[in-house]
């Protein structure tokens, strides 16, 4: 059987791609908490001063700060998942290039390898499932502190007024 050198790439080219998408799903949730984070804060300023910003902004003010602290125990939580389901990705990656090299110069067992590279790949993929769920958790509490908002509550009013009649240009 002749030897293919673009064996050992496609034996990679999963784990690679995987933790090129663990990496955009870090990015996001970096994004996502640091805003959080300064929401956050600012509930927490408001409520230090007892100024009654939040009770304007929201139906239930420490049901709202209760969601935002909640949203960023979640983003936390599926960036540490992310950060190991990159860690584990690359960690396949890399086994998949080193083991294609010790299967055809050092005669290593392929099965070793393959099994090395299915339970890392699978833990990596298992993390990853896990930050998503984290991830779908708290947008579903930024869902619920928009339906605490009051005017998300409400309906929007009907337009009484044509585009024209509003500029003046009534036909």
């Amino acid at each position: 059987m002749p030897y293919d050198p673009f064996s050992a790439l496609s034996f990679i080219t999963g784990p690679a791609i995987l933790t090129n998408a663990c990496a955009i799903l870090q990015n996001g949730a970096t994004t996502r908490y640091n805003l959080a984070i300064t929401q956050w804060r600012e509930f927490r300023a408001s409520v230090a001063a007892d100024d009654d910003r939040l009770s304007l902004l929201y139906i239930d003010p420490e049901r709202a700060l209760s969601l935002a602290e909640r949203r960023i125990h979640m983003q936390l939580r599926a960036l540490g998942l992310l950060n190991a389901g990159v860690a584990l990705f690359a960690t396949t990656t890399v086994c998949g290039l080193v083991g294609a090299f010790l299967v055809q110069a050092l005669s290593v067992p392929s099965g070793a390898v393959s099994l090395v590279m299915i339970v890392a790949g699978g833990a990596a993929l298992a993390v990853m499932l896990a930050a998503l769920g984290a991830l779908f958790r708290e947008g579903a509490c930024s869902r619920a502190m928009v339906r605490l908002h009051p005017h998300a509550s409400e309906r929007p009013m009907q337009r009484t007024t044509t585009p024209q009649a509003a500029l003046g240009d009534e036909p």
